[in-house]
């Protein structure tokens, strides 16, 4: 582990997905944020242990938000989240199909030019992450077939994710779009594959890992209570829950990578 990181690995943001490669991965049982290309490379395919107590091995997996599952062994490993109310993310969770099943082209990402060892330790730029991640999102979106998203959750996305402090009144911004909060709820179940709060809980830990990597752009110290507050938690206890549910790890160690690479602007990812 480098001096002065919490975490080995390496956090590279999109605009619509969020990327975390690390060279020596390993997590206790915990829910998927949301939809995600979960990858590993030699020595052979890796092994994800689900809450039910089976196991899925494979080198590259789809896993569907929502989905709890856990790896006991340490290796490279990255997990390409997408938003799952981008037209790829969506596909992705209906593909997924509620659980983890493998991708069935195992050279996916090696096609597109995302090197595993060189993203764990940064060795890849900004540019180049930004362009693969797009190409591999469209190959997704492809594969899933995936009708549009109604036109009103996409409002809601640019809602949720423009509100200050992240913590918009979904029944508020249903009103805005013109709909009950209990339609807005059901929509979402029937065309994303999960809830609206998970949902909510993928906007705050997105918009924390923005505040970090625009802080170290800036080349600020960050507080991680000041950038939790930032993200839409309530309280320090609150994101410690969401963080260790979703990614078994602890608000400082989340934002103490070895490094954030901003690739918003590379390949509109």
């Amino acid at each position: 582990m480098p001096d002065g990181h919490a975490i080995a690995g390496v956090v590279y943001l999109g605009h619509d997905w969020l990327m975390y490669a690390d060279p020596e991965l390993r997590f206790n049982l915990s829910q998927n944020v949301a939809p995600a290309l979960v990858w590993s490379s030699w020595p052979g395919p890796a092994t994800l242990t689900l809450r039910n107590g089976d196991e899925v091995r494979a080198p590259l997996f789809m896993h569907a938000g929502g989905a709890w599952s856990g790896m006991a062994r340490p290796r490279a490993m990255a997990f390409l989240y997408a938003d799952p109310l981008s037209a790829a993310g969506a596909g992705l969770q209906r593909l997924a199909q509620a659980g983890v099943a493998p991708w069935p082209d195992a050279g996916l990402m090696e096609r597109h030019g995302m090197d595993l060892p060189a993203l764990c330790t940064g060795r890849m730029s900004a540019d180049q992450v930004g362009r693969c991640v797009g190409e591999v999102l469209a190959e997704v979106l492809a594969q899933s077939g995936a009708a549009l998203l109604d036109v009103r959750l996409t409002g809601l996305r640019e809602r949720l994710h423009s509100r200050g402090e992240g913590r918009a009144d979904p029944a508020a911004v249903a009103a805005e779009l013109g709909l009950s909060a209990e339609h807005v709820r059901k929509l979402f179940r029937q065309q994303v594959g999960m809830t609206l709060s998970s949902y909510q809980s993928w906007v705050r830990l997105y918009q924390v890992a923005v505040g970090a990597c625009e802080a170290q752009q800036r080349g600020e110290a960050h507080s991680a209570t000041e950038l939790v507050g930032a993200g839409g938690f309530y309280d320090a206890s609150h994101a410690s829950r969401a963080i260790r549910r979703y990614f078994d790890l602890l608000p400082t160690e989340m934002l103490a990578p070895r490094a954030f690479v901003d690739c918003r602007q590379a390949g509109r990812g």
